[in-house]
Parts: C-alpha cells; structure tokens; sequence
C-alpha cells in the first residue's frame, strides 16, 4: 500500500525554529506533542511502501522555479536530500532489527537544507539489552512487562550566533508496565548524557516519563556536569541546567491536549526563566491530523502554529475507506505504549554565559598549585601548574615557590632546592599555566624527602 502526502503549515513567528517546527510535523504525517519532542506518537508507524514526504514536497519547488532556475534547482535538492535521508533511515532501521532483533528502534527527525545549513535535526537509536515479561496466568495484577536498554542519539542544529553544534547522548532507560496488561501503563526511568562536540560541555539528564490510555507525562532535570571555560572573549560559559515538565492528556480517542512547563537558569545568577508551551490536537480521521500550539509563554520570544497534514493510501486493491470519527469517544486513546520508545525531549545542550573576571588580587587568592609528578631525583627537573577555578578577561600574574613539605622529613631550602621564586603568567581565557624548576643536586641525601609548593600573587 502506497501514500499521497499532503502537508499544509502555517506559522506566526516567531523565528525559524517555530516554522522548523512545525514542518517536522508536517513531514512526519503524524502531530507531535509537545511532551514527544522531535519523536513521532507511538500510534505512527512507518510504512515501508509510504509515497515518500519529499516527493510531496517538490510538487510544491514549482513556485520556486518561477522565481528562479537557482531557488528552484535549490528546493529540489532538499527535497532529494529528504529522500537520501528517508531512505538511510529504513535502511538502518532494518539491519538494525535483523542484528539486535525487532526491539530495535532507529527514530529520527532529519531533514536536510541546500542553503548552506546542511543536515538538521535529531536522531535516536535503541538497542535492547533484556525484556521482561510475567508468566502467562499469573492474574492481570501483576501482569507487567518491562525493557531495559541503552540509548544514543545526536542532534544538529545552529545556536543563535549562527554556530553549528552537534550534541551527542547516551544512556540507558528502564521501563516496566504495571496495574494492568503489558503497555497500558508504562512508567519509565532513564539517565542520558549529553556531550558538545565543538565546546566539550556536559550535561546529565535524569528523568521518570509514563505513558497509558490516557496520555503521557514526564519530568527532566537537567544538571552541568562541566564548569566555566573560555567563551568568546572575556567571557566563559557552561552548561544550562533547569527542569522540565511536559504532560499530554487523551480527552477523547481523536482529541488531545499537551502542554509542558520549563525552568531554566540564566545568565545572570540568582535568575531563572520559565518557558511554556500548550497545544490542542485532533485527528478526525485516520488520514487527517490537525494541531495548533502556542510556544514561549513566560518567555521573551513566542510564537503561535497550526499545522494540517493529511495522508492518502492508495494502490492497495479494493478497500473500505475509513470513517469520519470527528471529536472521537471519550475514555483515552486506543494506542497501546511502547516500551522501546526513546527517551524524548532531551533539549539542545544550550549554555548560559557571563563575564569574566578580572586579573587582581581576589583572582590571584583563589589560584592553587601542584605538582605534575608524584616523586623526582635529586638534582631532576620538576613540573609545576598553577591553575584558577574560572578563566579572567586579562593575565594573570603568579609566582611560585618550592616549600618545605609536610612529611617526617622535610626537604631543606638551599640545600635539596634553591630559595628562589617562579613567575608564571596565566594567559586571560585560560585556567592554567606550567613552569619547570630544577632541584639542587645533593649528594649527601640518603632517603627520601618531602616538598610542597606555594602560589602567591607576583609583584
């Protein structure tokens, strides 16, 4: 069986990221909640035989091409791109089921730009480790089924500077079914962290989801598992950290409602800000998805879509077409959860950023010192590093002394090294600076004896 796709979006802006948005929803033929981030509902699954998205889309590179031969030739080639895309992904999706079994799940929301922005979007893998399922007859209370498996994922998108990031996850999810047959309510937990490729930041996400006949719901936090580095100068960033908390409620077997809340941190310390997001779906008929959703409530930046996507199967003989359904019946949807589904919304890894300090002597009374070996010879070079706890917007002057040590045998100054000062230079936008000093040689010394260092602002 084959499908026509025709996809309709409109968009009040706010910024490309709300018409992006909206067009992933568009393609995928199916109307994401707010609480599925860039995943599909579990109700939409892939035709193999479906008449692919991009071919619909390069109906419409005809209005392209009366403009100019350049932007038609321009739309053409995203919507090929679409098709290499749509293509890898079933490809991938089938070795991967005859490799780790049909519990493999390769999930992914890319698409892929001629106007120099390339390949965007998020992509997700799951890899079952082990099932669990309760033994048949054991009674309906507790018969519960559950996965385990492990999680990795990537996202490509463009920061407001207009720098390209690239966002690796990976992690590990546990989700089991209780208080009823297996994947009418699965409750989920799950710990995914998330890498910058281009800045090395860290973060970790903890969260617990559910999804049953009545909707979904999940809560995120989201916690810096790197500290301040060098930004652009004289200031540093680190990751953002917040809470998410994101909800869809199945009014009736066509209507849905979703909506989530988020806190993050911002820029300046002490302040957060909250972003929120509500939406209204309904599916009237089994061809036909309608939403409309209002994002940034709370924020500085909103913006307001309504999408309508509408898939049309054909080729398949003789059939029985489905019927209106309008607002539905009441009493939740008739999906069944999955248990292999992803974890979604795991948000682009954004940083928050401030200035710099200044070099002076609070800066200076914060550096440390140490040694970069554990143990030397009489009359051998050693290594040292001062180091500060967060980059400055200028040098840092620093000098370093050698110091008898701690032990039951002291080194002795003038003897097993020289009395005398290092000066080091931390470069601004940098944490560290070494320096290597040669210990006096000594003859006379028969065992070991211990040195320390100290760092002091330099005059």
């Amino acid at each position: 069986m084959a499908f026509v796709s025709i996809s309709l979006t409109f968009c009040r802006l706010a910024v490309a990221l709300a018409v992006a948005g909206c067009l992933s929803l568009a393609l995928s033929g199916a109307a994401h909640a707010l609480d599925g981030g860039s995943h599909a509902t579990p109700d939409a699954t892939v035709d193999r035989h479906a008449f692919p998205s991009w071919l619909t889309g390069a109906i419409y590179c005809g209005n392209d091409f009366e403009q100019s031969t350049r932007s038609g030739w321009r739309c053409l080639s995203g919507r090929l791109g679409d098709l290499v895309v749509e293509q890898t992904a079933n490809f991938v999706n089938e070795q991967g089921r005859a490799l780790f079994g049909p519990n493999f799940r390769f999930v992914q929301g890319l698409s892929w730009s001629p106007y120099g922005e390339g390949l965007n979007g998020n992509v997700d893998t799951v890899l079952p480790v082990v099932s669990f399922t309760a033994k048949p007859g054991s009674g309906p209370s507790v018969m519960n089924s559950g996965a385990f498996f492990f999680q990795q994922g990537a996202t490509r998108w463009t920061d407001d500077r207009g720098r390209r990031r690239n966002d690796l996850r990976y992690g590990a999810a546990y989700r089991f079914s209780l208080l009823g047959e297996p994947g009418t309510n699965v409750f989920g937990l799950s710990t995914l962290v998330q890498e910058n490729v281009e800045r090395g930041h860290r973060r970790v996400v903890a969260g617990i989801d559910y999804a049953g006949r009545w909707g979904r719901a999940s809560l995120q936090q989201f916690v810096p598992a790197t500290d301040w580095q060098p930004s652009r100068f004289g200031y540093v960033e680190r990751p953002r950290g917040g809470t998410r908390l994101g909800a869809r409620l199945n009014l009736t077997t066509t209507v849905s409602l979703d909506a989530s809340v988020a806190e993050w941190e911002t820029s300046r310390p002490g302040r957060r800000e909250v972003d929120g997001r509500v939406g209204l779906g309904w599916r009237p008929h089994p061809w036909l998805r309608l939403r409309a959703g209002f994002a940034g409530i709370g924020s500085a930046e909103d913006s307001g879509s309504v999408t309508a996507a509408l898939r049309i199967p054909f080729g398949a003989g003789p059939r029985k077409a489905p019927r209106w359904e309008w607002l539905g019946v009441a009493g939740g949807s008739r999906v069944t959860a999955d248990v292999w589904r992803p974890v979604e919304n795991v948000e682009r890894l954004e940083t928050i950023e401030r200035e710099a300090a200044a070099a002076g002597p609070a800066a200076a009374g914060s550096a440390s010192v140490r040694f970069l070996q554990s143990g030397a010879a009489s009359g051998a070079e050693i290594g040292v590093e001062a180091y500060i706890p967060a980059p400055l917007s200028s040098d840092l002057r620093l000098v370093v002394r050698l110091v008898p040590g701690d032990g039951a045998n002291p080194a002795v100054p003038g003897v097993d090294y020289a009395d005398e000062s290092t000066e080091v230079t931390i470069r601004a936008g940098a944490t560290t600076a070494r320096a290597t000093i040669r210990l006096l040689s000594n003859p006379a010394m028969r065992e070991a004896r211990s040195l320390s260092a100290e760092v002091s602002p330099a005059a």
